[in-house]
């Protein structure tokens, strides 16, 4: 009964990675196409000003929702694990009430600072354009919030119908746009109908789907620790808005040139992209799951789960930046043309860095679930002070270099200090042996694959670089016993759903491993 249990929780969670990481690449693939089609309209100097909108539509979107959304899908995750769900129904009418009034006060805000400061690169119709962000923001902001409190019931489905309905309905009003040789006001306002799309479609799939919040008590204990962590984590956030990309757009808006904005904008779509491809399956199901457990089994099973997760991220950074070494130079001037060809150093060590630093997305979940916030804002303060003191000193005076270095410096000693307080924390957590070991395989895999991608003479050598690459990591990360015996077991009950095929495939990873595969029956 208690082997039972594991499996049939790895079983749920791998439902919902597979309807969250499914959905996610119709969405990125159509929001690629969108982004491509976009700087191909407009092209590097108008591409950067909608760039700059939408950067700004993001961060009024994060102070909205601050802590609302992290803070719902924990606590009503965790409601649930500890058999109350109708406390996570309380927790959620509660906080959303409290999202209302900080879009509010949020948008109130940005507005009296537009009376005083008027973005240049509005110049053309700033009531237009501030009518736009204030829409989307509001619209945007409410939606996500709605999305966390899904999540804290383990219902994915919303956010997934929302998504993909919304990605095709705005390639057709792209293409469209395109078509009639809009200018940018006409893109920044399909931005803003998608974010209110986004909120209609997934308030009509939440009624489908999950079940309705409702005005009532909350626990006292749960209420105090909740209160506690909004405040922590609202601090967190709002210097995280601030943090993440944000200091080095501003100051190349201000020192440099809205291309290498829009440069710069690129390298953090694509990076993201990246990101979101391959792993944004395990980073949205991470704290709901990780919440319950906790709830359910206490602190010590949290430890176990980031362990398995924190090998999963690992691996999965890896391919990230082999892939993004490989195939960058090719993809991106296939896709955005010779114009943009100076962005790919950029992208190239965006890209590797967002893989290398994935393994603190499972930290920071670990960090939230134990109600260890504290820890994350002195990381986050620390980082912060460290990314002004890079970006003011490298910025002005190198440009986008100086953008992409800054970000690297702040990045980087951010995930050291993560690891530090986390090695405070717990003795547990990291398996540091496979993951040099896996390292190291993802070394000799692209510097194969970067051969092969040279020796093509086609402008699609990138593609057999990349599969190369793929061929080459997969099997070698289990030849170094990188995966383990409960990763092996889950493979066996998926690979039993497809059949011989499937039963093929795991006696090959066996001869690999060196096991028999009946040891994992």
């Amino acid at each position: 009964m208690t082997a039972a249990r594991p499996a049939s929780r790895r079983l749920e969670v791998l439902r919902s990675v597979t309807i969250v990481s499914v959905s996610s690449y119709i969405e990125f693939a159509l929001g690629l196409f969108v982004g491509v089609w976009i700087a191909r309209a407009l092209g590097p100097a108008d591409f950067g000003r909608y760039a700059f909108t939408v950067w700004v539509c993001g961060l009024l979107i994060m102070f909205s929702n601050h802590a609302l959304t992290t803070s719902s899908t924990k606590f009503i995750a965790e409601a649930d694990g500890l058999g109350d769900p109708g406390a996570g129904s309380h927790i959620a009418w509660r906080l959303n009430r409290v999202q209302h009034a900080s879009s509010a006060v949020v948008i109130g805000l940005f507005l009296l600072v537009l009376l005083v400061v008027r973005p240049v690169e509005w110049h053309d119709a700033p009531l237009v354009a501030a009518a736009l962000v204030v829409l989307a923001t509001a619209s945007k902001a409410n939606y996500a919030m709605w999305v966390a409190i899904a999540k804290g019931q383990e219902r994915f489905e919303t956010e997934a119908i929302a998504t993909v309905v919304v990605g095709v309905l705005n390639v057709a009003m792209v293409m469209a746009a395109t078509l009639a040789k809009a200018g940018l006001l006409a893109f920044v306002g399909i931005f803003t109908v998608c974010c209110l799309l986004l909120n209609l479609i997934n308030r009509w799939a939440y009624r489908h789907y999950c079940q309705p919040f409702t005005p009532g008590p909350v626990p006292v204990e749960l209420s105090v620790r909740l209160h506690r962590h909004l405040r922590l984590t609202a601090v967190l956030i709002i210097i995280v808005s601030v943090k993440a990309g944000g200091i080095e757009v501003f100051l190349l808006n201000s020192f440099a040139t809205s291309t290498a904005v829009g440069f710069f904008a690129i390298a953090q779509t694509l990076t993201r992209g990246a990101v979101q491809l391959f792993s944004v399956g395990l980073t949205t199901t991470l704290l709901p799951y990780m919440a319950k457990t906790f709830g359910e089994r206490g602190h010590e099973h949290a430890v176990r789960f980031l362990g398995e997760a924190s090998r999963f991220y690992w691996a999965v950074g890896l391919v990230i930046a082999g892939l993004g070494l490989v195939t960058t130079p090719g993809l991106v001037t296939l896709m955005y043309g010779h114009r943009y060809a100076d962005a790919i150093p950029a992208i190239e060590a965006m890209l590797v860095l967002a893989g290398l630093l994935l393994l603190g997305n499972g930290i920071a979940a670990y960090q939230t679930v134990v109600d260890r916030q504290d820890d994350r804002i002195r990381i986050t303060v620390a980082a912060l002070f460290i990314n002004l003191a890079a970006g003011i000193a490298l910025v002005p005076a190198y440009g986008l270099l100086g953008a992409v270095l800054s970000y690297a410096i702040s990045r980087l000693s951010e995930l050291m200090l993560a690891v530090h307080y986390l090695r405070k924390a717990t003795t547990g957590g990291l398996p540091v042996a496979a993951m040099a070991r896996l390292f190291a395989v993802g070394i000799v895999a692209t510097l194969i694959a970067w051969t092969v991608t040279s020796t093509v003479p086609s402008p699609w050598g990138f593609i057999p670089g990349g599969v190369v690459f793929v061929g080459v990591f997969v099997p070698a990360s289990v030849l170094v016993r990188y995966w383990g015996e409960d990763d092996f077991r889950l493979l066996a009950a998926i690979a039993q759903r497809f059949g011989p095929p499937g039963r093929l495939l795991l006696r090959g990873l066996h001869s690999l491993q060196g096991q028999r595969a009946d040891t994992l029956s």
